[in-house]
């Protein structure tokens, strides 16, 4: 850091720290966003830490973007299913923000797909319970959903109900 770089990409940088350390480094990487205008790209699965360090947030799934946009607003009121789940299983006592109902547990089936051979049409299919609840439609056999184009908090799913 010492040349001032307008970029620090994190990645996993909390991970398999106690919670001093964790809070410190925490601490510190929120102090030099603040001090030097830094901009941090945060890549973890550390939702609470996305939470108190990031502007913006983006979900991925089998390598592709399947929610993104202001993470209060991806934390709070998550679209897309694998967003809920992930959310879901964070610890209640740090996610949602205070004055959010919580959501219900989420119990995702199944095995996350390969990368070298994803199924076809929805790579989240598989374990999507929006898939189960609607009759398997054949949309989602066929039709990758894509990220829409405009939108401040955009969801990746055919039936996102943003």
């Amino acid at each position: 850091l010492a040349p001032r770089p307008a970029l620090l990409v994190a990645d996993e940088p909390l991970s398999a720290l106690d919670a001093s350390l964790r809070a410190q480094v925490v601490e510190r990487l929120a102090a030099l966003r603040a001090e030097q205008g830094l901009t941090l790209l945060l890549i973890s699965h550390d939702l609470p830490a996305v939470r108190l360090l990031c502007d913006r947030a983006a979900v991925m799934y089998a390598g592709r973007v399947v929610e993104d946009g202001p993470a209060a607003a991806v934390l709070a009121s998550p679209r897309h299913p694998y967003t809920r789940a992930l959310v879901a299983a964070a610890p209640t006592s740090l996610l949602p923000p205070a004055g959010v109902a919580a959501a219900g547990a989420v119990v995702l089936d199944g095995e996350p797909p390969s990368l070298l051979a994803p199924p076809p049409g929805c790579a989240f299919r598989p374990r999507c319970p929006r898939y189960a609840e609607r009759g398997r439609p054949a949309r989602c056999l066929d039709e990758r959903p894509a990220l829409p184009a405009a939108g401040d908090h955009r969801a990746a799913c055919h039936f996102d109900e943003g």
